[in-house]
């Protein structure tokens, strides 16, 4: 993917499959010439075998017939199944690059964004950009296919394929000259949806709140203004595009009709046989698809995926709220003053885990107090690697969760016992094997004497790491190997935040 400050970032990240999306082109457009050469096949047949009264000429022509539908079916096929997955993967890695950056600990810098709205990003931007890349394959295939049909009326009389020629980049001209409306239109449109599910993904997540503020009726209003508008924006996009829609369907027709009435005066004067003008008929009813998409595509399409591709740039690339990551040296020399084995830190801060968080990640691992588990078996919720999952669920004392490693925990871990879960989660951060691994409160939710055998594995498992649990409990502070408070610790931390500002 280009990086976000590239030129041209949209018509890169439409090339960033190939050559399988160039795969998807030549099919497409040989998808397409497989059409066209269907009423060129009639033709040649009423020609030569109807016209003749050859019943061989009539069998050698359905038999040609019949293989090029075969031929157009596989490789339309092919056309699809990689332009399908192109745009699949384009998604993907969309998402994966925005989500990526909205969990980075270092935030953003400047202006809020919203949870709705950063999902709005990640969700439906990412997916109408990832469709861009249909505009690397149809626009081909479609100008394949006026080149196509330009040659095959060449061939049957000069004048019908300057006309093809000349037709064709006109009807672009109108789509694009009347798709300008739509352009700002569905521009304005997609920011109002957005605005929309932002706002009510934002209500959801602070539902209780509001609830406990009495404020459901000024939020209530707040969305039915935003949905207006969007319901508003919608209305006029959607009547530009009916606009383009009917605007090009209405010039393909006439063009479609003078090239009939042209081809049906040469067959009146003898200048093209029957079997012929037949073909040319066929071939202006094959063209009229290809020659107003073509522009439809461009006037719309393009428009729509700029506008996700600049949300998507500004999420990619916004500046962090603490700055750039600790210089590697002085991170080091933080993390080297930190004692080695199970310590005990008295007191919580959340200051202090803030700038725990914004240290390299592949250096110091924080575990939440309250982790998501995702459905699926235990196992897979701890490590890809077996082995070193169920090394890891038994340094967590998860022996007792019936069936084991396979046991599906749902959605949220809600097949699993409160205390289960929390072990799980504790689980997953032993196995990535960090570093250094703060944990929060990590037994809160399990009885004390599995509590007390999760604090001696861990200290054990951890021996020559570095490991810092948030807790008052008992159990950790008896094998804990050091204890330290929570303000020396916050010291050493904002020291390491000064320098690093300076």
């Amino acid at each position: 993917m280009p990086a976000p400050d590239a030129k041209a970032w949209t018509l890169k990240v439409a090339l960033s499959q190939r050559p399988w999306s160039f795969v998807a082109s030549i099919c497409m457009a040989a998808t397409f010439v497989c059409n066209g050469l269907t009423p060129v096949v009639v033709g040649h047949a009423v020609d030569e075998a109807i016209a003749a009264l050859s019943l061989a000429r009539l069998g050698f022509w359905l038999i040609v017939l019949a293989g090029l539908y075969l031929v157009a079916v596989g490789v339309s096929w092919v056309a699809r199944s990689m332009l399908i997955r192109s745009q699949q993967l384009v998604s993907h890695d969309l998402r994966t690059m925005v989500t990526d950056r909205i969990q980075d600990p270092r935030g953003f810098a400047g202006r809020e964004r919203t949870a709705g709205g950063l999902l709005s990003i990640a969700s439906s931007d990412t997916t109408r950009v990832g469709e861009i890349v249909m505009m690397t394959v149809m626009p081909v295939a479609e100008a394949a296919s006026i080149t196509y049909g330009a040659i095959m009326m060449f061939t049957i009389n000069p004048w019908l394929s300057l006309a093809t020629l000349v037709g064709g980049p006109l009807l672009v001209v109108v789509a694009l000259r009347v798709g300008r409306p739509l352009q700002r239109r569905s521009v304005a449109r997609q920011q109002a949806i957005a605005q929309t599910a932002a706002t009510a993904t934002d209500v959801v997540q602070g539902l209780r709140i509001l609830k406990g503020l009495g404020a459901i009726v000024t939020v209530r209003g707040r969305y039915d203004e935003v949905s207006g508008t969007a319901y508003a924006r919608t209305i006029e996009a959607n009547a530009a595009e009916a606009r383009l829609n009917g605007v090009t369907e209405a010039a393909g027709a006439l063009f479609v009709a003078g090239l009939g009435i042209a081809a049906g005066v040469l067959a009146l004067n003898g200048v093209v046989t029957i079997g012929q003008l037949i073909t040319v008929v066929g071939l202006t009813q094959f063209l009229i698809t290809p020659m107003t998409m073509f522009g439809r595509n461009l006037a719309s399409r393009w428009a729509s995926a700029e506008a996700s591709g600049q949300r998507i740039r500004e999420v990619l690339g916004a500046g962090f709220e603490r700055g750039s990551e600790a210089d590697a040296v002085r991170t080091a020399a933080f993390v080297d003053a930190l004692p080695t084995g199970l310590t005990v830190v008295r007191g919580i801060d959340h200051a202090l885990v803030s700038r725990l968080e914004s240290l390299p990640r592949h250096r110091v691992i924080v575990a939440p107090h309250a982790s998501d588990l995702f459905d699926g078996n235990v196992a897979d919720n701890v490590h890809p690697d077996r082995m070193i999952a169920e090394r890891a669920l038994y340094v967590a004392s998860c022996d007792d969760i019936p069936e084991g490693p396979d046991k599906r925990v749902g959605e949220g871990g809600r097949m699993l016992s409160g205390g289960q879960r929390q072990r799980v989660a504790l689980a997953r951060a032993v196995a990535f094997d960090p570093e250094v691994l703060v944990l929060q409160d990590p037994t809160t939710a399990v009885d004390s004497v599995t509590e007390q055998k999760i604090a001696d594995r861990v200290a054990k498992h951890r021996a020559d790491k570095i490991t810092l649990v948030f807790s008052e409990a008992p159990a950790w502070n008896a094998v804990a190997a050091n204890h330290l408070h929570a303000e020396d610790l916050l010291a050493a931390a904002a020291e390491l935040g000064g320098e690093r500002a300076a």
